[in-house]
């Protein structure tokens, strides 16, 4: 049986999330807003440099909820940086929910890999907002209700759904 580093392991993963966690803050820089200028130039279909709900719509985020939110001066229009400061924002709540769950995941393989009783390369954990999902084969329900407990400690777990399969 192969003996896996865990340290190895563990600094591998968290690497792997620090440089997504990198690149998705070179993506969203609100001091880089090319790509919304872009964008937004695309949905001004009239070149009036306003956005009317009609043509913000045509980009899913802008409900007409979303629009009177980002419409700070209430004039029933987008300006570019109206436009490119709500949809930026957006975006970082997109990307830090992503961040947090790869960091959940993260958290939990380890914990997983460090528990004495599991053998933790037939256990997949999966994150999404927060609520880890195990599935598998472990040998015991005892080794099944181990791994639940370790990850249910884990900062930032809501929930954890349980479809780890006993092996008899």
């Amino acid at each position: 049986m192969k003996t896996i580093n865990t340290s190895a392991l563990v600094l591998t993963l968290s690497l792997g999330v620090f440089s997504f966690n990198a690149v998705a803050d070179d993506l969203i820089d609100p001091n880089n807003q090319a790509p919304l200028a872009g964008e937004f130039k695309k949905l001004d279909t009239n070149s009036n440099d306003l956005l009317t709900f009609s043509e913000a719509s045509k980009d899913k985020l802008f409900t007409k909820k979303r629009f009177a939110a980002a419409d700070l001066d209430k004039d029933g229009t987008l300006d570019q940086n109206e436009y490119s400061t709500y949809k930026s924002s957006a975006q970082k709540k997109v990307v830090k929910t992503v961040v947090s769950d790869s960091v959940i995941t993260t958290k939990a393989k380890a914990e997983i890999l460090g528990a004495k009783d599991l053998k933790s390369l037939q256990i997949s954990v999966e994150t999404h907002k927060g609520e880890v999902i195990l599935s598998g084969f472990v040998d015991s329900a005892a080794a099944k209700a181990k791994a639940e407990e370790v990850v249910s400690k884990i900062e930032g777990v809501t929930s954890v759904k349980n479809s780890l399969e006993v092996r008899s």
